[in-house]
């Protein structure tokens, strides 16, 4: 009995391994493997922004109010690396500090966004 079960357990190890390799050469399943990505982040000195705070109004180059400022990320050296915003129906989404600029109380971006 022992034997046998030796045997199959070779067997089937072998099936695996050439299994393993026919998908590796077709780019099967291993290509359809999730993949870490590190997107570099853009972000702009603290001082790029004033008056930029959380609970302001954001608003397309167009005028139209996409959502408020939710909370702003900074770096380890105070730069505004993210400024995270809150729709008028409650969906958080990312707004790059590059596209942004404040006037008058009000966020202006650059980014095109459905609110």
């Amino acid at each position: 009995m022992r034997k046998v079960l030796l045997a199959l357990a070779a067997g089937s190890s072998l099936l695996v391994t050439d299994a393993a390799i026919a998908q590796d050469a077709s780019a099967g399943i291993w290509a359809a493997r999730p993949r870490v990505r590190k997107i570099a982040e853009e972000s702009v000195p603290a001082n790029s922004l004033p008056g930029l705070a959380v609970g302001l109004t954001v608003q397309t180059s167009a005028g139209k109010a996409i959502g408020r400022v939710n909370q702003v990320v900074t770096g380890n050296d105070g730069s505004i690396r993210k400024v995270i915003v809150v729709s008028p129906v409650g969906n958080l989404f990312k707004v790059s500090p590059t596209s942004l600029t404040v006037d008058q109380g009000v966020v202006i971006t650059t980014e095109e966004r459905g609110g």
